[in-house]
């Protein structure tokens, strides 16, 4: 069983890659998901800036080498400690500019339909 912590440290991936999946980095998306790294309880060994940097690294290098789908599936264990928190903050970085990206609308439906279920 995943614990709080891993569970903060996977949505904040799951977060990073939601904003950079479509390849345009909107302002108001980052803001949202360094609103929500604030908001997370954090209690690692790693700092959350850390976290976040490994994560932005990790995120650019899956999208690049088109392997988005199992990334995210190594987080499944850890998101599926609140699945519903996962779903709903992927979907409100999907919908925080207006404007749903084909890429981010697929990705949401991978976790909703297949990921975590």
């Amino acid at each position: 069983m995943a614990t709080q912590q891993l569970f903060n440290e996977a949505l904040l991936k799951l977060a990073i890659m939601m904003y950079r999946i479509d390849g345009k980095i909107r302002l108001n998306e980052q803001e949202l998901v360094d609103l929500i790294a604030d908001d997370l309880a954090w209690e690692g060994v790693n700092s959350i800036t850390a976290v976040q940097s490994q994560a932005v690294a990790e995120v650019r290098d899956a999208i690049r080498a088109d392997k988005v789908e199992a990334y995210l599936a190594g987080l499944k264990d850890a998101l599926m400690f609140d699945k519903k928190k996962a779903l709903d903050t992927a979907r409100q970085i999907m919908q925080s500019d207006g404007e749903e990206a084909q890429k981010e609308r697929r990705l949401y439906d991978y976790l909703r339909q297949q990921l975590l279920v």
